[in-house]
């Protein structure tokens, strides 16, 4: 009898082995570089290479958007900049 059990428990093992093997098959899309939709509409292409401050950072550009669009409310993605008073404050996170 108990040899019948371990034998019930070993194929219950393996079948849950076998269900979470296949549920690790799944495709998870790179965030970095990309604009998430729920953040809002996108703020349009990433920086041009003349904004030396993203040479070989560009990957981190929409990331970069989304804080200072949470952290500033006058923040405007064209300038990088976010208004203070009556001046523009270039946004660095």
């Amino acid at each position: 009898m108990r040899r019948l059990i371990l034998a019930g428990l070993a194929a219950t093992a393996l079948c849950a082995g076998v269900g979470a093997a296949a549920a690790q098959t799944v495709v998870v899309q790179e965030r970095w570089g990309h604009w998430d939709p729920t953040w809002g509409h996108e703020p349009g292409p990433p920086p041009h290479a003349m904004w030396r401050h993203w040479r070989g950072h560009e990957a981190n550009y929409y990331g970069h958007v989304h804080n200072c669009m949470v952290r500033y409310h006058t923040y405007d993605a064209r300038r990088d900049m976010y208004r203070e008073g009556r001046r523009w404050v270039a946004c660095r996170d």
